[in-house]
């Protein structure tokens, strides 16, 4: 200012040394100066206005975009598909009931001469060695004949089968006659047999009866109850009391359900258990192999003699081998272990009734026999206990069913910390959400996706589609892929339209959902898992109306101040030149305060003028623009006096917020301040 003063005085001094003479008595000398001063130059960037986050990132062409990464948004596990039902002892028992021994075979020779002894028939005795008729006879209980053991057996009860006898009849005459099997201790009647019209000199004849509730004792006879035979008449024959009536005992279909005897070697037990494994849904288990597994067992037997016990399991693979095992259990012991199905793979399709889901056992028992007499009931049995423990499967394979999983409901920060500076909208042109899955699970699933934002409690929602997340065909693989959202494929442009309250997502995964196109054939391991992560990029491709952005540009002004005490401000001019490559018209409200912070005085400017953006939305050339503003009457006292001034931006991109425009990390806005007073002064 003092040069400003030095330089009028020096101009009114030249203007003072004219030829004429001027008289200035009662004259006031005015002059009107111009007071100019530069208030200083600002250069801004995108940056300057943008509020720097982890989020805010720019890509290797200066181009902002806004990214949010989440891992997890969702996953699944082998336990959210399926899982194997629990298992709890299982018991079992093979009855010996009825055994099947050897058939039996005896004969018992009763002479002429015995049993005319025993029915006093004296003629025929004293007729021996001649020529003479044979007698007609017609006798009953002659006596009882033969005795001792029936086969192996000290005492059987049959369930099963017959006995025959047959007379073979070497008498010179026909010959009839009745016989009752007896216990010989007791003469108990067994079983009768009618034996008729055996011819003479080597005929037969024979009667078969059922054993089926009889009980033989180890001593048995033959009582002969009836003989008859009509003679010779006149004629002579030879007569030899050596002669003799055979009786052979035959057996068929032996069964006992109670004897002592001496066993032989059998089978009593071939069998296939299964133990089911189904989870009482849809779904199909076809093979399940075990990292570690143990079948458990307990075998108590109450046999008389050992067994021997083949324990397999029909269709197993152990490192290519069926597994199977044969187990001794001594007469009337208990015998404990396990079988260890480690590593190995089970097939659970083999029950005829039901091809899936059940494990099959097979189960043989043999009874060894000794040899020596053992008694037997069909009581008798080998109870059984088993349990499968330690589980822990490495794949099943199946079908899985047809079910849908709830996904839990989850929100998305979306932290753009730089719109806390600006009121007003945003719509990102080109935001896209995608979704990187792994995936160990074999089998088809269809995710639905709910992604909604919400503003004031309004949604606005994805209405994307439904993906078919990759999954392996082989057993073990792990498949990978990215399933994305666009303006091409929903509406995601309303659903980031911003600010928004809140992002938040759920949905559903169907499992199955087509097995007409996909099939049915599906496997997990038990690591198996899907991971969906999630990945929202909003490129700054963009297009904004009305967003409002404030800043201070001055405190303590006192522009007054300046003004020497003789001097008067007439006018004020503002001098702004502007340059920008941003893609955004600018409109700034220019509010000036006292100093209680009332605002005195608002200027509205048209300040900056968006560069023009080429058709991918790049700004390539700046836009400049000068502004004058001429401040007088009361804006001019309200300026003066104004200690405080308050800049507000509100910004459009270009052509009205209609035309998308990229913002760029080397997008520019140079302003230039000046301020011109112009003042009188009175000498």
């Amino acid at each position: 200012m003092k040069r400003f003063l030095s330089l009028l005085a020096a101009s009114l001094f030249l203007a003072s040394c004219q030829t004429d003479t001027v008289g200035v008595d009662g004259v006031d000398i005015i002059a009107e100066p111009v007071i100019a001063l530069p208030i200083g130059d600002i250069n801004l960037t995108l940056d300057h206005l943008l509020v720097p986050d982890d989020s805010l990132i720019y890509d290797d062409n200066m181009n902002y975009k806004l990214v949010v990464a989440q891992d997890s948004v969702f996953s699944l596990s082998v336990d959210d598909l399926i899982s194997l039902p629990a298992q709890s002892p299982a018991t079992s028992s093979i009855s010996m009931g009825t055994i099947g021994v050897n058939n039996v075979n005896m004969s018992t020779d009763i002479t002429l001469g015995t049993v005319a002894t025993d029915a006093g028939l004296t003629t025929i005795n004293s007729a021996h060695g001649s020529n003479a008729p044979f007698p007609t006879m017609n006798e009953s209980n002659i006596g009882t004949y033969g005795g001792g053991g029936f086969g192996t057996f000290t005492s059987a009860s049959f369930s099963d089968g017959s006995m025959t006898l047959t007379l073979t009849n070497d008498w010179p005459t026909l010959v009839s006659m009745g016989v009752d099997l007896v216990d010989n201790t007791t003469s108990n009647t067994i079983l009768s047999f009618s034996l008729s019209n055996a011819a003479a000199n080597g005929g037969t004849a024979s009667d078969t009866e059922s054993l089926v509730g009889k009980s033989l004792p180890n001593n048995i006879g033959f009582k002969i109850t009836s003989l008859s035979s009509p003679g010779t008449g006149l004629t002579s024959v030879a007569i030899d009391t050596a002669d003799a009536l055979t009786l052979d005992v035959s057996t068929a279909d032996l069964a006992v359900y109670s004897a002592v005897t001496a066993l032989t070697t059998q089978d009593i037990s071939n069998d296939t258990q299964y133990v089911d494994l189904s989870t009482g849904g849809s779904e199909e288990l076809r093979e399940l192999m075990f990292n570690t597994a143990s079948f458990d067992y307990e075998f108590t037997s109450t046999l008389a003699e050992d067994l021997e016990l083949g324990i397999g399991f029909p269709g197993s693979d152990k490192n290519g081998i069926e597994v199977d095992t044969t187990i001794t259990i001594p007469a009337g012991q208990t015998v404990m272990g396990a079988i260890s199905l480690d590593n190995t793979i089970l097939d659970l399709t083999t029950d005829p009734s039901q091809d899936h889901s059940k494990l099959p056992i097979s189960v043989s028992a043999t009874l060894v026999g000794s040899g020596n007499q053992v008694s037997i009931d069909s009581s008798d049995a080998l109870d059984m206990t088993f349990e499968m423990t330690n589980l822990q499967f490495g794949h099943i394979k199946g079908f899985f069913g047809t079910q849908t999983i709830t996904i839990d409901n989850g929100s998305v920060p979306l932290s753009v910390d730089f719109l806390e500076n600006f009121d007003g909208t945003i719509t990102f042109s080109e935001p896209s959400i995608s979704m990187d899955i792994t995936n160990s699970i074999g089998l088809p699933i269809e995710l639905a996706l709910d992604f909604d934002s919400y503003a004031n409690g309004i949604a606005s929602s994805l209405n994307g589609p439904d993906f078919v997340l990759p999954y392996p065909t082989v057993l073990g693989d792990t498949e990978t892929g990215t399933l994305t959202y666009d303006n091409t494929n929903s509406q995601i442009t309303d659903v980031f339209t911003l600010p928004k309250d809140s992002i938040v997502y759920g949905g559903a995964v169907n499992v199955n959902h087509d097995t007409t196109t996909f099939g049915t054939e599906n496997f997990v391991t038990s690591t198996s898992a899907i991971a969906g992560d999630l990945l929202m990029e909003l490129p700054f491709t963009i297009t904004a109306v009305g967003l409002a952005f404030g800043d201070t540009l001055a405190t303590d002004l006192n522009l007054s101040a300046s003004v020497p005490d003789n001097m008067e401000v007439q006018s004020i001019q503002l001098f702004m030149s502007n340059t920008t490559t941003l893609p955004l018209e600018t409109t700034v409200a220019l509010k000036f305060y006292d100093a209680n912070w009332n605002e005195v005085h608002m200027e509205t400017v048209d300040l900056l003028v968006s560069g023009v953006p080429n058709a991918n939305g790049i700004v390539t050339a700046p836009s400049t623009s000068d502004i004058t503003i001429d401040l007088s009457g009361t804006a001019l006292e309200a300026v003066l006096g104004a200690k405080s001034v308050i800049a507000e931006a509100t910004m459009d991109t270009y052509n009205g917020g209609s035309d998308p425009v990229k913002l760029r990390t080397d997008a520019t806005i140079g302003i230039s301040l000046g301020v011109q007073l112009e003042v009188s002064l009175t000498l």
